[in-house]
């Protein structure tokens, strides 16, 4: 029997199928569990639509699964491991384990590749996403980060790698968590892996107001706790720009007092982000399917698309169909500067056989 979560996303797939689009059905989790899936947003696109659910047990994955094989064209699931095996017992309960064996069991990755049989399956990494959307947002929104002070409260998964992409860009980062010597390990981690021309550097408090004090940007990361209150908001810049990361990180106080200020909120739009990515699956799939590669043409090695060549390969646009040519290979990885007459020959040859000007 059909689960009324999984009619509700055969009803959204038929919605998505009138834009006569390719159909991308995303499926993640989150770390913080809620008893009912649901579903996101239907994103309509130039060439692709995007849907999808954020799950919380593998059974409702199984059933998702019958459904929606070679109804949409491709399925992107979360690669991360972020909820416990839910196991059925002899009497049909559910048993959550946390891992069976010494590897990896409870990702929907795996669930996916193995069950999936018509439609293209790709992982995917919904954090980075939204990590990568944030940064990008306030990089636009700021137009430089030299100099500025941005908060981050949680430096859980998003937290620390949006703290070490800012602190890359010269921003001044302060970080606080409730677990403090957690955060502290995890600070001096992000601090030894910058670049080391990097002046600005990442600050652990112990506390959030000393976090949040006279902030430029203040960032809530944490898992669905409201952290910012209407003393953090006290404490922050007059213009200082306040972003919801988490998802409800702000009580009613906060942003009572903080729109009493004109304070901007803003919560992180992935749909650019989600467009790019999207894009680039399709773009490198075809490439690793019709241009990547190595093929032996008479007496000349041909590579394409990455493909590591040996000393004297021909470095061209495909394998299979080349139009142009880029180069001859050193056999270390780049092209060669200065090319022998053989080389010289084997390009002449190469061109003339698939007729490249």
């Amino acid at each position: 029997m059909t689960s009324e979560f999984v009619e509700t996303a055969i009803s959204k797939i038929h919605v998505a199928q009138l834009t006569q689009k390719k159909i991308v059905f995303t499926i993640a989790t989150t770390a913080k569990q809620e008893s009912d899936p649901y579903l996101t947003p239907l994103r309509e696109f130039d060439d692709f639509c995007v849907l999808g659910c954020v799950l919380f047990n593998q059974v409702v994955l199984l059933e998702l699964i019958k459904v929606v094989d070679g109804v949409v064209d491709v399925i992107l699931v979360d690669a991360e491991k972020k909820v416990p095996l839910r196991l059925v017992d002899d009497s049909q309960s559910l048993i959550d384990t946390v891992t069976i064996g010494n590897f990896e069991t409870g990702n929907f990755s795996k669930v996916c590749f193995t069950h999936v049989k018509l439609s293209k399956v790709f992982e995917y990494k919904p954090n980075d996403l939204t990590v990568n959307a944030a940064w990008m947002f306030l990089s636009q929104k700021l137009h430089f980060f030299t100099g500025k002070k941005i908060c981050i409260l949680g430096l859980g998964n998003i937290g620390a790698k949006l703290a070490l992409k800012l602190v890359e860009c010269g921003a001044d980062v302060h970080v606080y968590s409730k677990e403090h010597y957690k955060t502290h390990l995890i600070t001096q981690a992000l601090n030894l892996i910058k670049p080391i021309g990097t002046i600005a550097s990442i600050t652990c408090h112990r506390d959030p107001l000393s976090a949040t004090f006279s902030s430029d940007v203040l960032i809530g990361a944490t898992n669905g706790v409201q952290i910012i209150t209407d003393e953090v908001i006290r404490s922050v810049s007059k213009e200082c720009l306040i972003l919801d990361l988490g998802k409800n990180n702000l009580t009613q106080k906060a942003i009572l007092y903080a729109k009493s200020c004109g304070l901007e909120i803003c919560r992180t739009d992935v749909t650019s982000a989600i467009e790019s990515f999207v894009s680039e699956t399709f773009s490198l799939n075809s490439a690793l399917e019709h241009t990547y590669g190595e093929r032996l043409v008479s007496h000349c090695v041909l590579v394409s698309g990455g493909f590591f060549g040996g000393p004297g390969a021909i470095i061209v646009n495909s394998v299979n169909s080349p139009t142009k040519i880029h180069g001859v290979a050193d056999g270390a990885g780049a092209l060669k500067k200065q090319l022998t007459e053989s080389d010289q020959e084997n390009i002449e040859f190469i061109s003339n056989e698939f007729n490249i000007s």
